[in-house]
């Protein structure tokens, strides 16, 4: 794995080594320039006796250096001097070959102009300072040489005396990065620290305090999904409860209900008791496939409301005409309701309703609506259903003739197995799978108690 500190120390290290390296070189370069300013100094004030004198003065004077009589620690000059027209008059001794063309700005033909000038020219294979001087009066060229082998060595000291500091200096700076960079980290090791030392079922927020302002969005995002989790989690748990205590009833009772056959020895007291158990059987049955629908209900709602997820649900359609949808599942229980001598009546617009919808689910939250209204309305009653629409959205309203639901329980209504009416049969699975279906279309679902329950459904166009 990729660590996350040994990145930030290369990164910094990578802005910041060529930052010193340039510093570095801009302090040896300004040394050197101030060692040449200094040699160029001293060379113009060793050669100042020399620029005055005739040519028998320097014969005298630099034959005398030559002999020896001259200072030790001195190093040796070379002096030339040329007449107006560039013949040479005069060389000292040992003096290296020296054009007179190499005199400043000897190109541009402007010798008027120059009086005095220096700088270094290699010969003979030595690097040489050449300090050139005009004579105005006379038009004549003087040029005093001197080896820069002390300059050379000045330079080189000073070299050295700046390297070993600036490789300090860099080693201090490699050494200092890493601490910092460690000790910049050590809020997200605390953070990991907290999370290793953490409980399987332990989903409490990570304690953010001290965390880098940098590292606190992610950290929020951690915990809102923990608590996501958590609640997740407490939800299933509690699912998981309900639908064991609901599934033992009827699993019970059909146990209980063929081991009356077993034992009976009347036909009619065996038929009767085997037709409970298989009625305990289809409860048992339907109230699996709600939990099955809930669980499919529930997995898309985690991954996402917005339009994008909607639109890759399998079977999504961005146009569905409710109103049709609606005929659709009165008339498949059209022989129920008679059955139950239960009348339903349908009242909707002449022109279509559309909304994006996923087709089957749409359907089941109608068949649990129409269903449960059909069961809880009295014989000889009626099931009113109105589909409408505004430019927003699209209303579905289910009405039963029953005897309705106390006030204090319609808030309960949509909650999985949470029942108005505890006599009748039922798992109170119903609602809540219509309440998933329309929040998973960004709808709502709205119960009232009007001579009877009103259940309205709400669908986004």
């Amino acid at each position: 794995m990729r660590s996350l500190r040994d990145r930030l120390t290369r990164l910094l290290l990578a802005v910041l080594m060529p930052i010193w390296l340039g510093m570095a070189l801009t302090s040896y370069v300004s040394v050197l320039r101030e060692v040449d300013e200094i040699d160029a100094r001293q060379l113009h004030e060793v050669a100042q006796p020399y620029l005055s004198m005739s040519v028998p003065g320097l014969q005298k004077a630099l034959e005398s250096a030559v002999s020896g009589d001259h200072d030790d620690d001195e190093p040796p000059l070379s002096v030339l001097r040329w007449g107006p027209g560039g013949d040479l008059h005069y060389r000292s001794p040992m003096a290296p070959g020296l054009a007179f063309a190499l005199r400043p700005d000897s190109d541009n033909n402007n010798d008027n102009d120059i009086e005095e000038a220096s700088h270094a020219v290699q010969l003979q294979g030595e690097n040489w300072r050449v300090l050139w001087h005009r004579d105005p009066a006379h038009g004549t060229w003087t040029a005093v040489l001197r080896p820069m082998t002390e300059r050379n060595e000045l330079a080189r000291g000073l070299a050295l005396g700046l390297i070993l500091p600036s490789l300090a200096t860099g080693l201090a700076l490699v050494l200092v990065v890493r601490w910092a960079v460690r000790r910049g980290l050590m809020p997200l090791k605390d953070v990991g620290r907290q999370v290793s030392q953490r409980q399987g079922q332990d989903l409490s927020p990570i304690d953010a305090s001290g965390v880098p302002r940098e590292v606190a969005p992610l950290l929020k995002e951690i915990n809102a999904l923990l608590a996501r989790l958590d609640r997740a989690l407490s939800l299933e748990r509690q699912f998981t409860a309900d639908a064991s205590h609901e599934l033992r009833t009827p699993l019970a009772a059909t146990l209980a209900q063929i081991e009356v056959a077993q034992g009976a020895v009347d036909a009619g007291q065996r038929d009767t008791a085997l037709r409970q158990a298989r009625s305990g059987l289809v409860r048992a049955s339907t109230l699996t496939d709600q939990l099955l629908a809930l669980a499919r209900l529930d997995h898309h709602l985690d991954a996402g409301l917005d339009r994008a997820s909607r639109a890759a649900w399998p079977g999504w359609q961005p146009v569905l005409d409710v109103s049709e949808l609606v005929r659709e599942e009165m008339a498949e229980l059209a022989l129920s309701s008679v059955q139950a001598d239960v009348a339903f009546s349908l009242d909707v617009p002449h022109d279509p309703c559309c909304v994006p919808a996923q087709p089957e689910w749409l359907r089941l939250a109608l068949r649990n609506l129409l269903g449960n209204a059909l069961k809880f309305t009295p014989q000889g009653g009626q099931v009113q259903v109105m589909v409408s629409e505004s430019p927003e959205q699209v209303n579905v309203v289910v009405q039963d003739s029953g005897p309705g639901v106390p006030a204090d329980l319609l808030p309960q209504l949509g909650r999985r197995f949470a029942r108005g009416d505890h006599t009748r049969s039922g798992s109170g699975l119903g609602l809540s799978i219509a309440a998933r279906v329309a929040e998973l279309h960004g709808g709502a679902l709205r119960f009232e108690t009007a001579q009877g329950l009103k259940v309205t459904l709400t669908l986004p166009k």
